[in-house]
């Protein structure tokens, strides 16, 4: 695990992400020795990280930069951070962190599927953030990857909305998406579709990809 004094910036970006690790969520066990498992800044390959995280035995994650959603240009440098609690909470990791809203940004419902944050700024970033809270549970929007195909499940709209994507190309681009290898890596007709399924997400001059690969299954597991 990466010590606060063995910097490492998202790539590109001079911008560090640093976050804190602890064994359990609850304030008042957090004060118990040993519940601190260290501090950390996030390095390049995020998913990897997210995996050794959950893998120390960490159940909670506290995210220092305040995550701007507004999409607005020059905040490309967002989608790590994204990434990193999009696949915390695939693990079903808690995760403390605070974002800004814009009224001319991506609707607030996109980020839905993630763990929701503790501070939610920006226009009505309070009654926002309280339904964001009352609708979330495990399993809003994920992926299950198949022999050559993925099967995305996304309950962030209402009802239920399937999307089978086989073809091996789409798949590959998909896969650059979950490692941020940018939208250059997604034909224009692709990331269109997936645009307007709100499974990719313009972030600046980049493109984040949404659905998380499903680690640990709810129970009952029909509810996914």
């Amino acid at each position: 695990m990466p010590a606060m004094n063995d910097v490492a910036t998202i790539p590109g970006s001079g911008f560090d992400v640093r976050f804190s690790l602890w064994r359990h969520g609850a304030p008042g066990v957090r004060a118990l020795p040993n519940m601190h498992l260290g501090d950390g800044v996030l390095g390049g390959d995020v998913m990897e990280e997210a995996r050794r995280i959950h893998e120390s035995g960490v159940r909670f994650v506290s995210v220092e930069p305040l995550v701007d959603l507004s999409g607005r240009p020059g905040t490309e440098h967002m989608i790590p951070v994204l990434s990193f609690i999009r696949e915390l909470t695939g693990y079903g990791v808690e995760v403390d962190w605070r974002a800004r809203l814009a009224p001319d940004g991506p609707v607030w419902w996109v980020f839905s599927h993630l763990f929701p944050p503790s501070v939610l700024e920006g226009p009505r970033g309070d009654e926002v953030l309280a339904v964001w809270r009352a609708r979330y549970h495990v399993g809003r929007c994920f992926f299950r990857r198949g022999p050559g195909f993925l099967q995305i499940r996304d309950r962030r709209h209402a009802g239920l909305r399937r999307l089978t994507v086989s073809d091996g190309a789409l798949v590959s681009a998909i896969d650059s998406l979950l490692a941020d290898r940018g939208a250059d890596s997604m034909p224009d007709q692709a990331m269109s579709v997936f645009e307007k399924q709100h499974l990719v997400v313009r972030i600046g001059g980049g493109a984040w990809w949404a659905p998380y690969r499903l680690k640990r299954w709810a129970l009952p597991a029909w509810e996914v």
